[in-house]
């Protein structure tokens, strides 16, 4: 038999043709290489993609952490520059005749209305001198130490000050806090207060000069019958606007 396979694989090849053994053989094995070739390429192929699927996912994190780094970026810069605009604002605040102490917040107390100041008596500070920003008033001081002081918000209920609603015919009144958005001013005489009014100090004081800016009138109401009138005013200066401050004295 083997003679026999021999010589016919022998006449195969000088007839230059695969002999009927071997093409049975690669009939049933070269289905499975092929196969086989492919499956490997396959698996190359997946585990070059999970390779990729790292990279491209390390890329994607390194990207969003610049992202994040530019937002942040962009939020400082912009309190930078508010920071600057009211510094140059403060710059050319009016002192109204009174020298001007600068100082900063250092504290701020919301349920009791009050701030504290890095400048004290050392800085010639004394009570009842008013706090004002570039966009009014904002606080009285109203405690004294050598190097701090504290200082009551013109927001707090416990604080009154005469003022002048202007407009063709001012009118004064005594104006007092309400809430944090909010003034009440109690008007002595039958007149009308138009909103939009600017509302300032009187000036009727040993330690507040005139012509503070205190706020705008956004409502007015005049009950003849009960004799009551009253007008609303949204402050000038509001706690968070501003770190910067100047006391009048």
């Amino acid at each position: 038999m083997s003679i026999g396979l021999g010589t016919l694989q022998n006449r195969s090849r000088s007839a230059g043709r695969l002999d009927p053994v071997s093409s049975v053989v690669q009939f049933f094995l070269m289905p499975g290489v092929v196969g086989g070739n492919r499956s490997m390429d396959a698996v190359d192929l997946f585990f070059g993609g999970v390779g990729d699927a790292e990279k491209l996912r390390a890329e994607n994190m390194k990207l969003k952490g610049e992202l994040r780094a530019v937002r942040i970026y962009l939020e400082t810069a912009d309190r930078q520059q508010q920071q600057i605009l009211n510094l140059r604002e403060k710059l050319g605040l009016s002192t109204l005749g009174r020298t001007r102490i600068d100082a900063d917040i250092v504290q701020y107390v919301p349920y009791d209305n009050r701030i504290t100041l890095n400048r004290g008596s050392a800085d010639g500070i004394t009570p009842n001198l008013p706090v004002v920003t570039p966009d009014g008033l904002l606080a009285l001081v109203s405690t004294v130490s050598e190097h701090t002081s504290g200082a009551v918000l013109l927001t707090s209920s416990g604080v009154s000050i005469g003022c002048i609603a202007q407009g063709n015919i001012p009118v004064a009144g005594l104006v007092k806090g309400q809430r944090s958005d909010r003034l009440v001013m109690d008007v002595f005489e039958n007149v009308n207060i138009e909103p939009g009014s600017e509302v300032i100090t009187t000036g009727y004081s040993e330690f507040i000069p005139r012509g503070i800016r205190i706020g705008i009138v956004t409502e007015y109401f005049n009950d003849q019958e009960y004799g009551v009138r009253r007008a609303f005013i949204l402050p000038s200066s509001q706690i968070g606007m501003t770190k910067e401050v100047t006391v009048l004295k």
